[in-house]
């Protein structure tokens, strides 16, 4: 809130007449100040204060729409938190592949509060790094040939699992993702 509030004062250097529009954003992208200018009346007798619109500290933000970084996971300091990974994908005999991409590669959905959920999603980065881990120990690919296989095959397998291009998809998905990227629906997807 300090950071805002010198912003804004900071603002009171610009004229109003200089201005058509202002939006400033927080580390976390959102927008927590805003003016338009439509009316060409700058000489009006309103105070600058009124123009001014500052998040109060008293309103409830809405965190479902951000996400925890599988990094964070027991990070030391303020950006850390527990991931717990889903029951059936925790023991050693469960899905193994599942647990690894829970673990290493999968965003963990924020609840409106701003904790964990338990959701998982993959985005389109995260998805790129798991399907080269996978083309490289399962299809033996590696170097030139395997930057090649992606960067021909990975927008369009991408493309066929986001169909509403939101820019991720569930984790749960990521076995038949895999196996269409690497055009082989046998493709045994256990550890080697």
């Amino acid at each position: 809130m300090k950071y805002t509030l010198a912003i804004a004062a900071l603002l009171g250097l610009a004229s109003f007449e200089q201005t058509q529009a202002i939006t400033l954003y927080n580390t976390e992208g959102q927008a927590i100040y805003m003016e338009n200018s439509d009316d060409s009346d700058s000489s009006s007798d309103d105070s600058d204060e009124t123009k001014v619109q500052i998040k109060d500290d008293d309103e409830e933000e809405d965190h479902s729409g951000e996400f925890f970084r599988p990094g964070q996971h027991e990070m030391l300091g303020g950006g850390g938190y527990d991931r717990v990974i889903p029951a059936n994908f925790a023991a050693d005999d469960d899905d193994i592949f599942m647990r690894s991409m829970i673990e290493q590669y999968a965003l963990e959905q924020k609840t409106k509060e701003g904790l964990p959920s338990g959701k998982f999603w993959m985005d389109e980065a995260s998805s790129r790094a798991a399907a080269a881990e996978v083309l490289e120990t399962h299809k033996g690919m590696k170097g030139g040939a395997l930057s090649q296989y992606l960067d021909t095959y990975f927008a369009k397998a991408w493309g066929h699992f986001d169909v509403n291009r939101t820019g991720k998809i569930e984790v749960i998905k990521m076995p038949q993702f895999m196996r269409f990227l690497a055009s082989d629906q046998y493709l045994s997807l256990l550890p080697y």
